[in-house]
């Protein structure tokens, strides 16, 4: 087990200006994927793709951009490693992905057919995969190993701060749709380079003579050969294809299994309007347990973090897939988005620990990665399942999936 950088050797500082700094692009990546993904492309995929079979339209956008997603960290954090000279620089990299992102962002907006739609989301993708590796590296070979808990709650706060932000700003322009691409474009390009000023003094990435003898393949697989890493990535895949197989979805099964969005007596209208109280309160609720997380992550371990957060989330989410009462639904998702939080804020430390080969940050932490990126590939045939079960007995498709993602948490 590797225990990482030692402290005397690493730019990190143990304070949080420069733990903010070093996490804004991880809030500018989750201010991106969780309104988009949440709310923003499924309307499109529906608007432009079958209406009859919602869910199937989105799977497939999702599982087309899969294979890019789920290669790109690995080969990108592989590169800043082995390329050496300007490209061991992280911060190019994750402006590159910033722009490629803004690209993208203007091009889903813009789109007026189904494959355009799905030539922006893989623009997306592409900007996403650039930037991952080298950045995700740079946890495990800057942090020291006893400031990760304290790092990783601080990446995971400002994830979930990313989705309360995106979430109000959709609230706010809902009728304004250029203002919510452009705030993801803008916002994409501002914290790249925030945190490219931040590790100004993170040095670059070295070349190691033996990581430029082997091949992308060989990289690929050579972490999952110790047991840690490939039980971390394991667990990290069955909660990210737990998670995905409600949030890909929430939309469809607020708009097509619940009668009214009726909270606490007041009316909310309108589907859309109740998904983005879904997405707030999930963000809301995951800060409370990200502040959980910063505090005792550091003195009682990651592991039994993670046990407590799929516990909770099974115990709230299992019901909700028989309730059709908008207010019981929203004070169960409370329950989910604290165990999501505590989830969120402890997964990038526990990985920083066992990291096979820290010469590989990069590599390694875009193979870890792709542990949620992967779990597209199983979007599609889920949002299959979900209609043909819908079409078999009303609402029978969300009950399942409310099922099956308990039990996987």
């Amino acid at each position: 087990m590797s225990s990482g950088v030692a402290a005397t050797q690493s730019p990190y500082k143990n304070t949080l200006g420069w733990n903010l700094g070093f996490s804004a692009y991880w809030f500018a990546t989750s201010y991106k994927w969780f309104i988009l993904l949440f709310i923003l492309l499924p309307t499109r995929a529906r608007e432009l793709g079958d209406a009859n079979n919602p869910n199937s339209s989105w799977g497939l956008v999702l599982g087309i951009g899969a294979i890019i997603v789920t290669l790109g960290p690995p080969i990108s954090g592989r590169l800043c490693e082995t390329l050496g000279g300007i490209w061991g620089r992280h911060g190019l990299w994750l402006m590159m992905g910033a722009t490629i992102t803004a690209v993208g962002a203007f091009t889903v907006y813009g789109a007026t057919t189904y494959g355009a739609l799905i030539i922006g989301f893989l623009l997306l993708q592409i900007g996403d995969s650039i930037a991952t590796g080298p950045y995700a590296g740079m946890v495990a070979t800057t942090v020291p190993s006893e400031n990760r808990g304290f790092a990783s709650s601080v990446l995971g706060g400002l994830k979930l701060f990313g989705q309360i932000a995106s979430a109000i700003v959709a609230i706010l322009f809902s009728k304004h749709a250029i203002i919510i691409y452009g705030a993801v474009a803008g916002l994409n390009l501002i914290c790249a380079a925030w945190t490219t000023y931040t590790i100004r003094h993170v040095p670059h990435a070295t070349v190691d003579a033996e990581h430029v003898k082997t091949n992308f393949f060989t990289d690929w697989v050579a972490p999952f050969k110790q047991n840690d890493f490939l039980f971390v990535w394991l667990n990290r895949f069955v909660v990210a294809l737990a998670f995905a197989m409600v949030s890909a979805f929430a939309l469809n099964f607020l708009k097509f299994a619940v009668p009214s969005y009726h909270l606490f007596g007041k009316d909310l209208g309108k589907a859309e309007t109740a998904a983005q109280a879904i997405a707030l309160t999930i963000s809301l609720a995951g800060v409370f347990g990200s502040i959980y997380t910063a505090r005792v992550a550091d003195r009682i371990g990651r592991k039994r973090l993670l046990v407590i957060s799929g516990a909770m989330v099974f115990v709230v989410l299992f019901p909700i897939g028989f309730i059709r009462d908008f207010t019981l639904i929203w004070l169960l998702v409370f329950g989910f988005g604290l165990g999501n939080g505590i989830y969120a804020a402890a997964d990038w430390a526990l990985v920083s620990d066992i990291l096979p080969n820290i010469k590989r940050a990069g590599t390694d932490m875009g193979v870890w990665h792709s542990a949620e990126t992967v779990v597209q590939l199983m979007v599609a045939p889920i949002g299959f399942a979900i209609d043909a079960l819908n079409h078999a007995n009303a609402g029978s498709g969300y009950v399942g999936m409310c099922i099956g993602s308990a039990c996987l948490f």
